[in-house]
């Protein structure tokens, strides 16, 4: 145990003699580092971030299209911003804007690498809790952030978006056998589990008509969300034969755009009129995807059942 103890202080002192050599990390604008300096000790967290859409925030096709290939200036502080800030004191990164919102972003200001959690690091690094709380997203997302506050929801953006799970924030040896587990924010925004939790989807087929109720279940805010963007969330309802021919096809577009998305806790009803021939079988079924330009539709929610002809 004490020599445990020896080796630990050991490492630790270590880690403090040679936390000069890495200050070169906390250099901002021209001399800001890729993120890939810190794929070296963050292997798992690197990888979430390359997958999600922060990681592409300034070079997917629509922004750049949006933007008039990046000549709307007023756009780009939020999709490659040197640093978090409010939203009008953003300032664009003037260097690795192909990264968009990466790992200086969020955890890199006033020369100084932030987190959530007060750690020994083999860079300086100061603690500052707010990384956790939805007033750290309130900048690049005012207006969700409003829809949020308006809710009187008490979980943070964080919560649902950045799920924290049991790990080690470091990956890789020495350091990684020194480091203690603990609860670290995946860095996939979008997920499977957040999407098919947001919505119910629900059908009644009665006489003459079917019957489809959706509800916003789980968001702290409007489905869909953002100011910017084609967000889009689309309900579709069909009605097919034995043979699998569509005899009914009905669908409803929720946009972010046109401001038509459903406000939390909130459940739309539609009732569409439906013949059917009297003895043949159908099969009824509606769902729920998430569509924004340039991404993969995503599934949120099914809903199907047997329909006899004639009912």
């Amino acid at each position: 145990m004490k020599k445990g103890l020896i080796i630990v202080g050991l490492m630790i002192g270590l880690l403090v003699l040679v936390g000069a050599k890495y200050d070169y990390l906390l250099e901002m604008g021209d001399k800001t580092v890729k993120s890939a300096e810190c794929n070296q000790c963050h292997k798992a967290i690197y990888e979430d971030w390359s997958k999600n859409f922060h990681a592409k925030a300034y070079s997917n096709d629509p922004f750049k299209k949006a933007t008039k290939d990046y000549q709307e200036k007023a756009c780009l502080p939020c999709h490659a911003a040197q640093e978090m800030a409010e939203e009008k004191a953003l300032k664009l990164r003037p260097v690795h804007l192909e990264e968009g919102i990466n790992c200086t972003t969020c955890h890199l200001r006033n020369n100084m690498i932030y987190g959530p959690y007060k750690l020994t690091a083999k860079h300086p690094s100061e603690q500052d809790a707010s990384m956790i709380k939805s007033e750290f997203c309130a900048g690049c997302h005012m207006p969700t952030y409003q829809e949020w506050q308006a809710s009187g929801s008490k979980r943070q953006c964080q919560e649902c978006h950045m799920p924290r799970v049991e790990g080690k924030a470091v990956q890789g040896f020495p350091l990684s056998s020194l480091v203690p587990k603990r609860m670290i924010g995946q860095h996939i925004q979008i997920y499977e589990g957040l999407l098919t939790g947001a919505a119910s989807l629900t059908g009644e087929i009665g006489t003459g008509s079917i019957r489809i109720s959706l509800t916003n279940k789980a968001s702290a805010h409007t489905m869909p969300t953002g100011k910017y963007g084609d967000y889009r969330v689309v309900l579709t309802t069909t009605v097919v034969d034995a043979e699998d021919k569509t005899v009914f096809s009905k669908q409803e577009i929720f946009s972010s755009q046109k401001g038509s998305g459903i406000p939390v806790q909130k459940t739309v009803v539609y009732e569409y009129p439906l013949t059917l021939a009297a003895g043949k079988q159908y099969t009824a079924k509606a769902t729920l995807t998430y569509q924004v330009q340039g991404r993969p539709e995503r599934a949120m929610a099914t809903w199907s059942a047997p329909v006899g002809g004639g009912t």
